[in-house]
């Protein structure tokens, strides 16, 4: 069968060994969970053998197809990781195919759009960070301060908190990760020009308290809250899915919660999607203040509208007026989606700090 397919691509002409192409795509792409071994096998030895007759346009939908799919083989990941940057992007940022060694080395010897693409991974090894920091210009290196899903040798964290000196966008960055100690904290507060200096010591300052009784209570509040899951025919997991996968928002999803004040499940899926304990969580929901879940939901882009629907839940919880709904509403307004970020970041930064003290 695949002497018959690539004779036929090669006695073809090009228009009938283009539709060639995307027939045997298709197949693979939409059978892919559902095929043995051996088809596998046949779909991208076909593919990888009829690369060489394909024209530009043609591989880079080819790998934005076959980028996602993880019985994709080895061999066409890395031709197409290989191509011009336009064509490799797919594999570089989404492959799981490609390992952390074949990314280090692609990391080393390919140009700047590979590593910018590269630098964009859900997650990258210290090692493979390490090289992209160092072989990578700005742009890369901004990216790489910008993904949560980085880790950072020694070597590569003083790096970014030295260019932060200059590059407000890795400040910027390296300040709302939640990955760094607090006295690199302070030392890119110190970076800051006073005015601002002022304000996000203001800011961090106020939460304080907050992450104080967060820590010191959570599990206190959770046992006396009476926060139970309510009967409803959404799948809390199931939503969750979908918002990682990009088919719904948070903030959409969270309303949907909302509107049967099913707190519980709110909760689980803030928990989930920033990356806190639930008892922190539900802690800050059930509080007579709106300050922590003001900053969970700004930091993660919950809108305004939405953010209403869950301020009234958790008036109706509370047994609150809505003149309190309104007040909460009305201080969203006024925080920035900037200070909200930075402001999580703290929280984990002193409740990690915190608990590593406590063990």
């Amino acid at each position: 069968m695949i002497d018959d397919l690539l004779s036929l691509a090669q006695d073809s002409t090009p228009e009938k060994r283009h539709r060639l192409v995307e027939h045997v795509t298709e197949l693979f792409v939409t059978g892919a969970e559902s095929y043995q071994t051996e088809e596998i096998t046949l779909f991208n030895t076909v593919i990888e053998r009829m690369l060489p007759t394909m024209e530009a346009e043609q591989k880079k939908t080819v790998s934005e197809q076959l980028a996602p799919i993880d019985s994709t083989s080895k061999n066409v990941a890395l031709t197409l990781a290989r191509e011009e940057i336009d064509i490799a992007r797919p594999m570089l940022t989404t492959s799981s195919v490609l390992d952390t060694e074949d990314i280090l080395q692609l990391a080393k010897t390919m140009g700047q759009g590979h590593l910018l693409a590269i630098s964009k991974r859900k997650h990258l090894e210290t090692q493979v960070t390490d090289v992209l920091l160092e072989r990578g210009e700005s742009p890369v290196k901004q990216s790489v301060a910008a993904n949560a899903g980085a880790e950072f040798s020694d070597w590569g964290s003083r790096l970014l908190i030295k260019l932060a000196e200059r590059d407000d966008k890795i400040r910027d960055a390296m300040m709302e990760r939640a990955d760094i100690s607090e006295t690199d904290y302070e030392k890119l507060i110190s970076q800051m020009p006073e005015k601002q200096q002022a304000k996000i010591r203001q800011l961090r300052n106020e939460n304080e308290n907050l992450v104080n009784e967060l820590f010191h209570k959570a599990s206190k509040v959770v046992a006396s809250s009476k926060l139970e899951r309510k009967a409803t025919r959404i799948d809390a997991k199931a939503t969750l899915k979908d918002i990682r996968e990009g088919r719904r928002t948070l903030g959409k999803s969270s309303t949907q919660f909302a509107l049967s004040n099913n707190l519980f499940d709110i909760c689980f899926l803030l928990a989930e999607m920033s990356g806190l304990e639930q008892k922190y969580i539900t802690n800050v929901m059930v509080r007579y203040d709106a300050t922590g879940v003001a900053v969970l939901c700004r930091a993660m882009g919950v809108e305004d509208h939405d953010y209403q629907a869950l301020c009234r839940a958790r008036a109706t919880h509370n047994k609150q007026p809505q003149s309190t709904v309104d007040k909460w509403v009305g201080d969203y307004r006024a925080l920035t989606d900037k200070d909200a970020r930075r402001l999580l970041s703290f929280m984990k930064i002193r409740l990690s700090s915190m608990e590593g003290e406590a063990a």
